[in-house]
């Protein structure tokens, strides 16, 4: 697959995950969130917090698909392999972390509290593992490229 090609479909995607993000974020969280805890009289109240949660989780998510863009309208020009793109996924690795934290926090509040219900609770670990996952895989590619981008400079000054 060429450059321009792979920088197209990778675009593509990116514009699927933004629309299923903001989907999300709009209707599918408030309706579990309304599913979830308007039907336990101790979680009422956590309805609207639970709401700006979510939209605070968007942020992370959103920022990291602008990176990817960025990535990808890099691919598409041949600069694939370069410390800025090193960087720019580490970024993401960073955004994805910090999803982790977040969910992280939300997890252990509904634990103190003792008031969780098991859907929740499965759907905040999922959250948590891949945001984990993410982080760790994201990181792991920003190294690789960091490796990459030094051998093509190296490369490029051998005769």
């Amino acid at each position: 697959m060429k450059q321009k090609e792979l920088a197209k479909w990778l675009k593509l995607i990116i514009v699927f995950c933004g629309l299923f993000g903001f989907l999300f974020c709009i209707f599918v969280g408030p309706e579990i969130g309304r599913n979830v805890l308007l039907e336990s009289k101790s979680f009422k109240p956590l309805f609207k917090p639970f709401i700006v949660f979510i939209w605070i989780t968007g942020v992370p998510y959103f920022i990291a698909l602008c990176v990817g863009w960025i990535i990808c309208s890099d691919i598409s020009v041949g600069n694939d392999f370069t410390v800025e793109n090193a960087k720019r996924l580490k970024l993401i690795g960073v955004l994805a972390m910090i999803e982790g934290v977040l969910y992280a926090v939300a997890l252990l509040y509904i634990v103190i509290t003792g008031n969780y219900n098991t859907n929740l609770l499965m759907i905040l670990l999922l959250i948590l593992f891949f945001a984990i996952v993410i982080s760790v895989f994201t990181s792991l590619l920003s190294y690789l490229m960091l490796r990459a981008s030094e051998i093509k400079q190296d490369n490029e000054f051998t005769i």
